[in-house]
């Protein structure tokens, strides 16, 4: 699974820099908990997991607790103070979803993603945009999971047991 791999990487080739940042995830299903390990990988120092699912996240949570170097916390879908704000969750894939974020919130110092694919700019990242934001969308995650593919095979591949 390269979701949070090709989701990292497609927000740091448009922009984003995760070292030492402070990251706002909406959603902790698959995708959102693959998105986790690597922003904590990649090194924020403090990541706020929310998901009206509770159960879910606290079991984000618990199997995060060991990677990288940040905090991770249960929270609202508040950015303020945040320097990544990212959504992991289906909302924007159908007309008339709610945003994951009150654009009000949002802030030109944030960089904002969202995993949503095939539907090129969502309500969301349209909101971050206006806000001043840069962005990627699941487009560019796309992108960069074929670019994570493809250094696997042609740098890795041979080194298979």
């Amino acid at each position: 699974m390269l979701d949070g791999r090709a989701f990292v990487k497609a927000q740091i080739d448009h922009g984003a820099q995760p070292v030492g940042a402070r990251a706002l995830l909406r959603g902790a299903g698959g995708a959102g908990g693959a998105i986790a390990i690597a922003l904590l990988e990649a090194g924020v120092r403090g990541l706020i997991l929310h998901d009206p699912d509770t159960a879910r996240v606290d079991t984000l949570i618990e199997l995060v607790s060991g990677v990288g170097h940040g905090g991770v916390v249960a929270g609202p879908a508040d950015p303020t103070d945040c320097d990544l704000v990212c959504n992991a969750t289906p909302l924007g894939m159908e007309d008339g979803d709610p945003l994951p974020v009150a654009p009000e919130l949002l802030t030109r110092s944030m960089f904002v993603g969202d995993v949503i694919a095939g539907h090129g700019v969502t309500p969301f990242l349209q909101a971050a945009q206006m806000a001043g934001c840069h962005t990627a969308n699941g487009g560019h995650m796309v992108e960069a999971a074929q670019d994570v593919m493809a250094d696997f095979l042609l740098h890795n591949g041979d080194n298979r047991s």
